[in-house]
């Protein structure tokens, strides 16, 4: 009975710590700024720069209905702020969220006269579900005669950086010392 009741113990901890490592994500676009005519035209870049886009993960417009809206575009509809051929439609409601189906450049922009002009635009970088969920080791560099290094760990920066990925291997490897602790005290 006492081992039935470790062994459900672990596969709950074993669950949890893979659901944690390849959740997928929710931007909330502009974060508390929202979808909206930004103060600063770099608003949305600056934004997008410190998140990491997955394919699986989804972004979340929030702007009040009737007074913006969000389309997915072409990168030269992007650079001119084009708005008659959208990408899968024009979302009009409020917060509108949009699925990351495809790695690589997606562009956003609001549809609305003069609000994409104004910055209200949004270009970010997918990467495909593995590339991103498990890190790859960093390369090696050789130097003639010397010793292989790898560059410096990344100083991440937001709630969606490399140190939060790290985080769910922490989860992992803890599951992990769990399952191998239980196993010696059980036989």
């Amino acid at each position: 009975m006492a081992k039935a009741v470790i062994w459900s113990v672990v596969v709950v901890v074993l669950m949890a710590s893979a659901a944690s490592v390849s959740a997928a994500t929710t931007h909330d676009v502009g974060g508390s700024t929202g979808w909206t005519i930004p103060s600063d035209s770099k608003t949305y870049t600056n934004w997008a720069a410190g998140q990491s886009f997955t394919v699986g993960d989804s972004l979340r417009f929030t702007f009040p209905t009737g007074s913006h809206n969000v389309m997915e575009v072409s990168k030269s509809d992007y650079d001119s702020c084009t708005t008659t051929a959208p990408i899968g439609g024009t979302k009009t409601t409020g917060p509108a969220t949009l699925s990351l189906s495809t790695a690589g450049m997606h562009y956003y922009i609001c549809g609305f006269p003069q609000h994409c002009s104004a910055g209200q635009k949004l270009s970010i970088n997918v990467l495909s579900s593995t590339s991103s969920k498990v890190p790859s080791p960093p390369p090696s560099t050789t130097v003639a005669g010397g010793p292989t290094s790898a560059p410096p760990p990344s100083t991440g920066g937001g709630p969606n950086s490399a140190s939060s990925t790290l985080h769910g291997f922490g989860v992992v490897a803890l599951s992990s010392v769990v399952l191998v602790v239980v196993g010696h005290l059980l036989f």
